[in-house]
């Protein structure tokens, strides 16, 4: 397991300036980042040559669902990845969905992970609360997402959003850790809510360290801070995070 950082941690830094941003994150102390936003933004050779040029590595990218709406976008999608070299691209948000709607998009994603199968690329989906709701069914989409999936497709647990969204986040990662490619590091208090930093909040990080550690398809745990342009906060987490591992 190595440890990354979601760029949307310092979305307003990385808008100014991706060299400068990629130089700050390597100098901190992170071995990777997970990229997100629209792929027009920057072409995937010119991010991956700022990637090399700092000692940085691909954890994955954020890629909205509005980018796998038409076959030709799709393409567009696996040949973008293919130019950044880059292999995980995870789903970052669906709004709130009832059984029946969700039944249909993971059967979407079911269809769309096994094209990128053949392409050497891995899908997934990242939680939000939303997705820890108990739904008319009795269950959460979460496990409706976990249990419909086939076992290559990413499930990026965000332990911050699970315990926002009432769920033991251990026990939830647990459940699914054989899926957790990637998975989210995010802060989370009742008191705080995401205003706080890893190490000075609610979660068990020693357990979840421990989880992510074992598990052998876990790749990458991946810190993100929802606070804009805060290399401060994400620092601290580094290194808190660091004297637990």
């Amino acid at each position: 397991m190595k440890l990354g950082i979601q760029i949307y941690s310092v979305r307003d830094a990385y808008a100014a300036s991706a060299e400068q941003t990629f130089k700050r994150i390597k100098e901190i102390g992170y071995e990777g980042v997970e990229l997100f936003g629209a792929l027009s933004t920057h072409s995937a050779e010119y991010l991956r040559g700022l990637l090399e040029e700092n000692g940085l590595e691909l954890c994955g990218y954020h890629c909205g669902w509005q980018e796998f709406d038409t076959e030709e976008k799709v393409n567009n999608v696996i040949n973008y990845m293919k130019a950044l070299g880059c292999n995980n691209v995870v789903i970052p948000w669906m709004p709130d969905k009832n059984v029946e709607q969700w039944e249909e998009q993971i059967c979407a994603f079911n269809k769309l992970c096994a094209r990128f199968r053949v392409e050497g690329l891995r899908l997934g989906f990242h939680a939000h609360k939303g997705e820890m709701i108990i739904l008319e069914n009795g269950v959460c989409a979460w496990d409706m997402i976990g249990e419909q999936t086939p076992n290559d497709f990413i499930m990026q647990l965000d332990m911050g959003n699970a315990v926002n969204g009432g769920k033991d986040a251990v026990a939830l990662y647990k459940k699914f850790a054989d899926k957790g490619i990637t998975v989210h590091y995010k802060a989370f208090s009742a008191e705080k809510g995401y205003n706080c930093i890893i190490g000075e909040d609610d979660i068990d990080w020693k357990t979840i360290i421990n989880i992510s550690k074992t598990t052998p398809v876990c790749e990458w745990a991946i810190v993100e801070k929802d606070d804009q342009d805060d290399f401060d906060t994400v620092t601290k987490s580094f290194t808190n995070l660091n004297k637990l591992l």
